[in-house]
């Protein structure tokens, strides 16, 4: 993946245990810390970084990948102060349009109604989150 938005893994490497993942650093540290010591932004860079967010979720959908797990938590910080997307444990890839996913995935605070109703998510869900 190649996105200024989206979390870029360097390199890996594993041992005969484990499995490493090297990627960018990102300073400035997530969105719910920088949430928590505010209790909310200023409307410029509310916009600003929901404007960085939805160019990274559209880019994931262009590449038929689905997200599904957007939450204050994966969404990190670099030292620009622009958001990285990061953690996709939980994201879909080779995802249609029209299709749906149904596994049951997601962080109980965050979940869309279509996954609580057990109708699947669509790529819209990432939208809702």
């Amino acid at each position: 993946m190649d996105h200024p938005f989206v979390l870029k893994m360097q390199y890996a490497f594993q041992t005969p245990s484990n499995l490493y993942m090297v990627t960018d650093f990102c300073p400035g540290g997530d969105l719910s810390y920088h949430l928590k010591k505010t209790q909310c932004f200023e409307e410029e860079e509310a916009q600003f970084f929901i404007a960085e967010i939805l160019l990274a979720i559209e880019y994931l959908h262009k590449e038929n990948i689905v997200y599904r797990d957007l939450k204050p938590e994966n969404i990190l910080i670099d030292g620009d102060g622009h958001v990285i997307l990061a953690d996709f444990g939980l994201a879909k890839d080779h995802f249609k349009d029209g299709s749906l996913a149904m596994s049951f995935c997601g962080s109980p605070a965050y979940l869309a109604p279509e996954m609580l109703e057990g109708k699947g998510v669509s790529k819209m869900t990432d939208v809702y989150q």
